[in-house]
């Protein structure tokens, strides 16, 4: 095992995107789930997509580009980061831009994987850029 793989092992990041929204309709409460922080409003203060703390920087700002931006475009979310249900049949076209402190936790989080070589590229950028 590599040095990589030990790093993404060893990372464990502690979440907060459980977060549930009642709400009523048709004679029952009904919970919605957040899947996601979003931060898609220029100038509001970025927010991390995975816990939902906010970084002392804005949405625009060059500090932003620190972090690991991913965008989620499928609609199934709505401006706030909650899960639509699937009986609205409604498909929001809002794109959501996510920020996280590193590759590893989006893919933590979103449950996605990235090619190694792209994940340590942005590293050295980052260590470059320091």
């Amino acid at each position: 095992m590599n040095r990589f793989d030990t790093e993404l092992n060893d990372v464990m990041y502690e979440t907060f995107n459980e977060d549930k929204l009642t709400y009523y309709g048709r004679g029952s409460a009904k919970t919605k789930r957040r899947c996601f922080y979003p931060s898609n409003k220029p100038q509001s203060l970025v927010v991390n997509a995975q816990t939902g703390v906010p970084y002392s920087f804005r949405v625009g700002s060059k500090e932003q580009l620190h972090l690991f931006k991913t965008v989620d475009a499928r609609g199934l979310c709505d401006e706030e980061g909650y899960v639509i249900p699937p009986n609205q049949k409604f498909v929001s076209p809002i794109t959501h831009h996510l920020f996280y402190d590193t590759p590893e936790q989006c893919m933590t989080h979103l449950k996605v994987s990235f090619e190694r070589s792209f994940v340590e590229q942005w590293h050295e950028a980052r260590r470059t850029d320091l």
